[in-house]
C-alpha cells in the first residue's frame, strides 16, 4: 500500500464509510518506520533521530498498555504529516520533547448522534429592553437609538453608526452570544469587538465623557480604534478593567474559569485591579487567579489565546476538563465524567468548523479517553 492509498483509506475510515475488508486491511498495514525527517519539528516533537531509536526499541519491547499522561496532535489530513498518521494508525509510541509516550489506538467508537458546531447567532437588548433575535434579523438598519442606525449586515455583523449625537441621551444596549453562537460588533467609535460564544457585552449606544466604557462577561477579541482624548476600558465581571487607547488584544473571563486572561497581541494596555495597576507589551497576557485576586504577566502563546477567532481550536498541555468547557460552550453540550481522568494533558489543533465527533475522535486516539453522546450530553470515561 502506498502512502497516498493509506492516506485516503485512513479519512474513508475516520468517515466511517470503510468496509469490513478495508478497515481490515487498514488495521493490519505495518509502516517501514521511515520517519521523514521533512516534516518533523524538532521543537515541538523531539530530536528526529532519537525519536526514532525509541520507536523502534519499543516495538522490539511489545510494551502493551501505559497509565500515564496522554498527549494527541492532530494533524490535516492532507497536509505533509502523513508520515506520522502512518505511524499513529499502526498503534506505534511516539513522545513529544520532555513528555511520555503515547500509545494510539485504532478503534473509533460510532456514536449515537452527532451535533453541528457554533455559528453566527446572537440576541441584542435595545435600551427599551426589547430583543432582537439577530439569527432571524433582515439585513439593513434593525432600529435607531440616541440618533445611532443600529444596522446588520450582509457579511452578519452588527454595525452601530453615529449621526448628529447632540445632546442625546446616552442608552445601553446588549450584545449576548449563546452556547454555540458567535458574533461581531463595529462599535459606534469604529472599535471592532468579536464575541465568543456564551458571553455578554454591554455598551453604550453613544460615546461621551473622559473615556469608552464597556462591560465583559466570557470572551471578546477587541480592536479599538484610537482615540487619545478618551482611553477604551474594558470592565470585566467586576473582577479587574483594562484600560487601552487602541490596542489589539483577548480578554477571557468565563465566570466558569478560575482565572481571566488578558492577551495583548498589538500596542498596549493597563491592567488594572484594585490600586494596583500592570502594563503589557505585545506577545504577553496578564492572568488575575479569581480566588487569590493575584495578577501574574507571563509570556502569551497568542496564536492559542485568539485561535477561536480564527476559527481553530488549539490545545497545549490542556487538561481535559479545560478542553471540554470549551467543546461545551462552542457545541452547546453537556458534558459529564465517569472514572478517573486526573493527570490527562492534551495538545493538537482542529478546525471548529468539524462537527463534535471529529474532536472526539482525535482526543480518543490518545487511548486516553472515550466519548459517548446521547443527545446533547457527551460523557468523558477513561
Amino acid at each position: 500500500m502506498t502512502r497516498e492509498e493509506f492516506n485516503r483509506l485512513y479519512e474513508k475510515y475516520l468517515s466511517g464509510k470503510c468496509s469490513e475488508e478495508e478497515q481490515a486491511e487498514l488495521e493490519n498495514y505495518q509502516d517501514s518506520l521511515k520517519l521523514n525527517a521533512e516534516v518533523w519539528d524538532n521543537k515541538t516533537m523531539g530530536d528526529h533521530g532519537e525519536i526514532k531509536q525509541s520507536i523502534q526499541e519499543k516495538l522490539r519491547n511489545s510494551i502493551e498498555g501505559h497509565n500515564r499522561i496522554k498527549r494527541f496532535s492532530i494533524w490535516g489530513w492532507q497536509s505533509a504529516a502523513a508520515a506520522i498518521l502512518i505511524l499513529l494508525i499502526s498503534g506505534i509510541y511516539y513522545y513529544q520533547k520532555s513528555s511520555d509516550p503515547v500509545l494510539v489506538k485504532t478503534g473509533i467508537p460510532r456514536f449515537k448522534n452527532d451535533i453541528l458546531p457554533g455559528n453566527n447567532k446572537a440576541i441584542l437588548t435595545l435600551g427599551d429592553g426589547s430583543k432582537i433575535d439577530l439569527d432571524d434579523a433582515k439585513t439593513g438598519i434593525l432600529a435607531s437609538e440616541s440618533n445611532i442606525d443600529i444596522k446588520k449586515t450582509s457579511q452578519g455583523q452588527l454595525e452601530y453608526t453615529a449621526g448628529n449625537q447632540g445632546e442625546n441621551p446616552v442608552k445601553y444596549n446588549i450584545l449576548s452570544t449563546p452556547m454555540g453562537g458567535e458574533y461581531r460588533l463595529v462599535l459606534p467609535d469604529g472599535s471592532k469587538v468579536w464575541l465568543n460564544s456564551g458571553s455578554i457585552l454591554r455598551f453604550p449606544t453613544i460615546f461621551n465623557g473622559p473615556e469608552r466604557i464597556v462591560e465583559l462577561r466570557g470572551e471578546a477579541y477587541f480592536e479599538i480604534a484610537k482615540n487619545a482624548q478618551m482611553p477604551f476600558r474594558v470592565r470585566t465581571n467586576n473582577a479587574m478593567d483594562i484600560k487601552v487607547l487602541g490596542t489589539h488584544f483577548n480578554v477571557m473571563a468565563y465566570d466558569d474559569e478560575k482565572n481571566i486572561n488578558t492577551t495583548l497581541i498589538e500596542g498596549s494596555v493597563e491592567v488594572l485591579k484594585g490600586s494596583g495597576k500592570t502594563m503589557l507589551k505585545p506577545g504577553q497576557e496578564a492572568i488575575l487567579n479569581r480566588g487569590s485576586g493575584n495578577i501574574k504577566v507571563a509570556p502569551a502563546d497568542v496564536e492559542q489565546a485568539i485561535a477561536w477567532k480564527n476559527g481553530n481550536f488549539i490545545f497545549y498541555n490542556e487538561n481535559i476538563e479545560s478542553i471540554m468547557r470549551k467543546v461545551s460552550r462552542w457545541y452547546n453540550v453537556d458534558v459529564f465524567y465517569q472514572g478517573n481522568l486526573i493527570n490527562k494533558d492534551f495538545a493538537g489543533t482542529i478546525s471548529r468548523n468539524k462537527n463534535v465527533s471529529e474532536l472526539l475522535k482525535m482526543l480518543e486516539l490518545t487511548g486516553a479517553v472515550h466519548f459517548s453522546i446521547d443527545g446533547r450530553r457527551i460523557t468523558v470515561m477513561p
